[in-house]
């Protein structure tokens, strides 16, 4: 382990405290409206009924079942928002924010080497990251039965496996457009759009004919399809998020490993 990891990993740990409660919370806040929304069963069943199959889509088919709450009220949207955000801003100021703050000469002044900085970024990242997902399911699986939100542990782990890996994946292309660019806005806004565009396309494609062939490369598209809570891990689907991931880290090594920094 080195030492650049072990700061970048001591530096965010505020940050990630913040996350972590801040997280924790919103998890424990949607357990406690669970039993609420299950005594009206029947009238949330009639107003999904009533809805365009676009907004079906984005917020899940059944509110009244743990698995159904769940997708629909944590892991189709806060819950996604939450980790992108942080996945995409930590993937653009891990090289990009360095870059321009001015501390990215300090670092590489150094003998470090860039593979080596852009590793161990890579892995503070994910560890970061894994952690969040950590604290989502512990916090559902502590607070959940209480308010008899109850599913499988294994299905739970699934459905934040799943979550874990779409943030990494947008998270991986920020951090390549970072290390092509050099700068941080730029990675943001284009990843930025790049997630709202995908999730609209992950939303319309399935009622919309004209629309299907560019689902796949929504990764929306491989996050909740099929439905972790439902049916556990889909290793298809973790293959392929984790094949943008490393896409776009072996991207950003290339484009960062080439770039003249002096330019």
């Amino acid at each position: 382990m080195s030492g650049l990891f072990t700061k970048t990993l001591r530096d965010q740990r505020r940050a990630l405290i913040g996350w972590g409660i801040g997280l924790a919370a919103v998890a424990a806040m949607y357990a406690a409206f669970y039993p609420s929304i299950k005594d009206s069963a029947s009238d949330f069943d009639t107003y999904l009924q009533n809805l365009p199959d676009a907004i079906r889509n984005i917020i899940g088919g059944d509110f009244t079942t743990p698995a159904g709450y769940l997708r629909s009220e944590t892991f189709s949207s806060l819950g996604p928002i939450l980790f992108l955000v942080f996945a995409v801003g930590a993937g653009a100021r891990a090289i990009a924010g360095e870059e321009e703050d001015g501390t990215l000469d300090l670092l590489l002044s150094t003998p470090i080497r860039r593979r080596q900085l852009l590793i161990d970024k890579i892995g503070a990242m994910v560890v970061t990251a894994t952690a969040l997902a950590a604290v989502l399911f512990v916090t559902l699986w502590i607070v959940g039965p209480p308010f008899d939100l109850t599913v499988p542990a294994i299905d739970l782990g699934a459905a934040c496996l799943m979550l874990l890996l779409v943030g990494l994946a947008f998270g991986a292309i920020a951090l390549a457009i970072g290390c092509a660019t050099g700068h941080r806005g730029l990675a943001l806004g284009v990843t930025g759009a790049y997630a709202v565009f995908s999730f609209v396309i992950n939303a319309l494609a399935p009622s919309v004919d004209a629309l299907g062939w560019l689902r796949p490369l929504s990764p929306f598209r491989w996050y909740l399809d099929p439905d972790p809570l439902v049916s556990g891990i889909a290793w298809a689907n973790v293959l392929v998020l984790l094949g943008i991931a490393a896409a776009g880290y072996v991207v950003a090594w290339l484009t960062f490993d080439r770039r003249d920094l002096a330019a």
